[in-house]
C-alpha cells in the first residue's frame, strides 16, 4: 500500500501513499504512516483552511489515535476556549460525564458538532480505561463557551483572596460586571478604557494570592483581557495569547508529547502579515520540536464555518502546488514543502478557505509538511 515515489517532472513526495479511496477504512492507514514520519517531533500541529472540511476532520482524528496508540502522544489540544474544556475534561475526570455529551455549546462548534470528530472524544473517554489516557486541553483565550458564561465569573468569585484595601469588593463587582458581558459578547467598550484596565490590572495583582491553580487564572485573566481589547477593537491578540496557553500547556505536561489541532491561521509559524501567532510563539520556544502540517486539495467542498452554507474549492491555478499534486494520481499525497519549493519554485497553494493562493516561496518556511486531498468533501454537521 506504501510507497516511495518522486516526479522530477513535477514534484517530489516525501512519502505518498497510492492508489486509496478516501471513504475507505484504508484511510486510518495513511493516517498511521503519517503519524510515523512526524512522530519525532513533540508537538505535531495540524491545521486546516477551513473548519468544515470531512476528509480532512478524519484524517487528524486517525492521526491523532496513531499518535497516541503508536508514538506515546498523551496530551491533544484543541482549538477551543481554555476555560470551558479545562472544566468540560475536570468534570469527566471526576464524575464521569461524557466529553461527546457535553462538547456541544462548549466546545467549539464545529467540532462539537462534527459527526467525524464525535468519535475523538469517544475515543478520548475510552483511552481513560487504559494505563495511558490521552488527555484534552484547550488552548484558546477566546473564552465565550457555554461553561464559561455560566461559571467563569462565579468561580472566579469563589477563589479571589479575601478583598482589602487595595482591592476591594466593590472594585471586583464593577470588574466582574464587564467581564460577564465580555464573555457573552454582549459589552460595550468604556468611555474610560484606560481606568478600566488600570482595574483590571489590579484585579490581576490580588489573584496572584489565589491558593487554587494561580497560574491557570492568570491565563484565563490574560485571555479575558485580550477578549475584551478585541471586543472593543483596541487590538487583536487572540492568536498571540494562544500561543502563549500552548506554551503554558506544554509546561504543565513537561515531557509529554502533544498534537495540537487548529485552524493553520493560528498554527504555522508566522502569519502572512507579520502579526504574531500561536504558532510563532510555539517555534519561538520549541524551534526544532515543533512540526506544523498544512491541509489542502485539488477540489471538491467544504462547509464554510461563518455562514455554514457548503462551498467549492476554487478553480486551480496551473502553477498551484494542488495542480501538479492531482496528476500524482493520489487520493491522498503527503508532500514535503521543502522538496516542493525545489522542484517548482513558483509555484501557488491554497492557504485559507480553499479560495486564496499564497506564492509557496512566501510560506514555505511556515509550515514542514503538506497534506493533499484530490477531492474535498464536506463536513456532516449534526
Amino acid at each position: 500500500m506504501f510507497r516511495n515515489y518522486v516526479s522530477g517532472a513535477l514534484i517530489a513526495v516525501m512519502w505518498v501513499i497510492s492508489p486509496l479511496s478516501v471513504a475507505s477504512t484504508n484511510l486510518a492507514e495513511v493516517a498511521n504512516e503519517f503519524a510515523a514520519n512526524v512522530a519525532q517531533h513533540q508537538y505535531v500541529a495540524l491545521g486546516e483552511q477551513s473548519h468544515g472540511a470531512a476528509n480532512v476532520f478524519n484524517f487528524k482524528r486517525e492521526a491523532v489515535k496513531a499518535l497516541h496508540k503508536n508514538h506515546n502522544f498523551t496530551v491533544l489540544a484543541l482549538e477551543s476556549g481554555l476555560y470551558d474544556v479545562d472544566w468540560l475534561y475536570r468534570e469527566f475526570v471526576k464524575n464521569g460525564a461524557s466529553i461527546a455529551r457535553s462538547a456541544p455549546g462548549n466546545i467549539f462548534y464545529m467540532y462539537a458538532n462534527s459527526t467525524e470528530i464525535k468519535p475523538l472524544f469517544t475515543y478520548i473517554e475510552q483511552s481513560h480505561r487504559t494505563d495511558r489516557p490521552l488527555k484534552l486541553v484547550g488552548f484558546d483565550s477566546q473564552l465565550t463557551g457555554g461553561i464559561s458564561k455560566q461559571f467563569l465569573v462565579k468561580e472566579l468569585d469563589s477563589l479571589l483572596p479575601p478583598f482589602n484595601a487595595q482591592f476591594s469588593k466593590t472594585q471586583w463587582q464593577a470588574v466582574a460586571a464587564v467581564l460577564q458581558s465580555v464573555i457573552e459578547m454582549k459589552s460595550t467598550k468604556p468611555k474610560n478604557t484606560d481606568a478600566f484596565f488600570e482595574l483590571f490590572a489590579q484585579l490581576e495583582a490580588h489573584a496572584l494570592g489565589m491558593k487554587t491553580r494561580p497560574d491557570f487564572w492568570q491565563r484565563i485573566l490574560v485571555g479575558l483581557k485580550a477578549q475584551a481589547q478585541r471586543q472593543w477593537q483596541l487590538s487583536d491578540m487572540r492568536s498571540h495569547e494562544m500561543g502563549n496557553n500552548l506554551v503554558w500547556q506544554a509546561n504543565q505536561h513537561q515531557g509529554q508529547k502533544m498534537v495540537i489541532w487548529a485552524h493553520i491561521y493560528h498554527l504555522q509559524k508566522e502569519r502572512v502579515d507579520g502579526s504574531q501567532n500561536a504558532g510563532q510563539v510555539m517555534f519561538a520556544q520549541y524551534p526544532s520540536a515543533y512540526h506544523v502540517t498544512h491541509f489542502t486539495g485539488g477540489t471538491g467542498q467544504y462547509i464554510d464555518f461563518v455562514s455554514m452554507k457548503t462551498r467549492s474549492v476554487s478553480a486551480l491555478a496551473r502553477n498551484s502546488v494542488e495542480f501538479a499534486a492531482n496528476k500524482l494520481d493520489c487520493e491522498i499525497c503527503v508532500l514535503d514543502v521543502r522538496t516542493l519549493l525545489r522542484k517548482k519554485p513558483s509555484s501557488e497553494v491554497l492557504l485559507f478557505n480553499y479560495e486564496t493562493s499564497v506564492p509557496l516561496k512566501d510560506i514555505v518556511h511556515k509550515w514542514d509538511s503538506l497534506v493533499h486531498f484530490a477531492n474535498v468533501t464536506p463536513s456532516k454537521q449534526q
